[in-house]
């Protein structure tokens, strides 16, 4: 990198990077940090600041996120060598597989698409991990639905992409698209309907969807031609923890969550490369692993996801991922009653071929580009734990960032300000953030086979966050939120 570039890169690392001697709190929304710190502050543990910070991002960032959707999670308690996986990602219903054998096909969005959400239940499993109940957890963000929160410049971004689809299923308008417009960015927004869904979650928590707002998500999709049915909120919305799967690579262990999750990819590609290495190096590792695993995994597109992470006093860290998936309003479906987005993770995740193993048999959790990593060095504990939202580009991003912390870069700032590029799989094309050397760039270039676009300095969608596993109690605590989405690292 040149020395302008240079330059940037260690001011941009700086500001993107919080450091407390008690906890740090990261998010896409720094509202959301902001609020997860106060929960530590107030003596919640990491548990409650991701469930606190999540929930505000429900409010905040509904086009990306909510109880509508689906999440994963990754927890590393003090003293573990290995940390625990929470997959909440709703189940295929019944009637999806004949519903697709009928068409021979499988929309990505509209009603067809939505399956059980399980969001829901992840939110109330980590609840569970916290020293606080759940309307304590809520009540921020139950707050903010009904005061009203600023409409967002990602908000305002999302909504215009996302305008068609949301008018073609809500024709007369809904709390987000008043008169069939998108609400423009700094438009105060006021959903007392959400709010009363939170409401409903704290009495209910895993259980929201067997009462009342579980009757209104399926009135809504049936009405609409779904096939979405009571009993398949009640068995295959749920959440369940499992295990890491894991690589070595250079030197180091690099642990990340399993299948349906895009973790596998991930790892297959790590260890393609070999650890370090070149852009163009890392593009053709890429490239092989997306290859291998398309045998079991519905193709790559954009998504709407966000992330939240949190280290508190003790050195527990969790981190979540949760998702409305593509095209940010997910299916296009809103529940009016609780200005509720209906994610398409059942049309985005599955494959629409019979027999194949990604096909939506009743139950089976689709393929999901969610996933979030830890990695340690000399096959010991993880020190650092992270993710991006980013659709297909997750694996990409995620790749060249643990390719710079193999390769020696440590500080947290540093990995998610350095410069990066994003594959396009369709056609085999790359776009390049400025800051990269010449010589790195004409490796691209020869790498791949596509057009090579170039974009400006943090110019692409990408949304990392890494927390540094603290190693004692004296030590710091410390993370970074990428600054291309106006991400935050609040301390406490």
């Amino acid at each position: 990198m040149g020395g302008h570039h240079q330059g940037a890169l260690e001011v941009m690392a700086e500001q993107v990077t919080g450091r407390g001697t008690t906890g740090v709190v990261t998010a896409a929304a720094p509202l959301a940090a902001a609020l997860g710190a106060e929960a530590l502050r107030a003596g919640g543990n990491a548990a409650d600041a991701a469930v606190v910070a999540a929930l505000a991002e429900t409010v905040l960032l509904p086009p990306k996120c909510g109880l509508g959707g689906d999440l994963v999670a990754l927890r590393l308690p003090p003293g573990r060598d290995e940390p625990e996986v929470l997959l909440a990602i709703g189940g295929a219903p019944a009637g999806l597989a004949d519903a697709v054998r009928r068409r021979g096909a499988l929309p990505e969005t509209g009603p067809l698409s939505v399956g059980p959400p399980a969001a829901p239940a992840g939110y109330a499993e980590l609840a569970e991990l916290g020293r606080f109940d759940r309307a304590r957890l809520a009540a921020p963000a139950a707050r903010l639905a009904r005061e009203g929160v600023v409409w967002s410049s990602i908000c305002d971004w999302l909504g215009r992409e996302s305008a068609d689809l949301v008018a073609e299923h809500q024709p007369d308008g809904c709390a987000y698209m008043p008169g069939g417009r998108p609400l423009a960015a700094g438009t105060v927004v006021r959903l007392p309907g959400l709010a009363d869904l939170l409401d409903e979650w704290v009495e209910r928590g895993a259980g929201l969807w067997e009462g009342p707002a579980g009757e209104a998500v399926v009135a809504r999709v049936r009405a609409a031609g779904g096939v979405l049915a009571p009993d398949d909120l009640r068995r295959f919305a749920t959440a369940s923890w499992d295990a890491p799967v894991a690589v070595e690579a250079a030197g180091w262990r690099v642990r990340a969550t399993p299948a349906p999750t895009h973790g596998p990819a991930l790892l297959d590609a790590l260890a393609t490369a070999g650890g370090p290495a070149d852009p163009g190096r890392l593009l053709g590792a890429l490239r092989a692993a997306v290859a291998r695993r398309r045998a079991t995994l519905a193709d790559p597109r954009p998504a709407g996801t966000s992330l939240v992470a949190a280290v508190d006093g003790e050195g527990t860290v969790v981190a979540v991922m949760h998702s409305n998936s593509y095209p940010q309003f997910g299916s296009g479906l809103v529940v009016p009653e609780y200005d509720l987005i209906l994610a398409n993770r059942a049309g985005r995740g599955f494959t629409a071929e019979p027999g194949h193993p990604n096909f939506p048999e009743p139950g089976r959790r689709p393929a999901t580009t969610l996933h979030l990593w830890a990695a340690g060095p000399g096959g010991g504990p993880p020190r650092f734990v992270g993710g991006t939202p980013g659709g297909a580009n997750q694996v990409t991003w995620n790749l060249q960032l643990l390719a710079d912390l193999l390769g020696g870069e440590d500080r947290p700032g540093h990995l998610v300000a350095r410069p990066r590029w994003e594959w396009s799989a369709a056609d085999d094309g790359l776009v390049v953030e400025e800051g990269f050397a010449p010589a790195e760039v004409d490796r691209l270039r020869a790498a791949a086979a596509g057009h090579v676009a170039t974009v400006g300095r943090w110019g692409l969608r990408c949304a990392q966050q890494v927390v540094v596993v603290p190693e004692g109690a004296a030590s710091p605590r410390v993370a970074a939120a990428d600054p291309r989405t106006v991400g935050a690292a609040v301390p406490v």
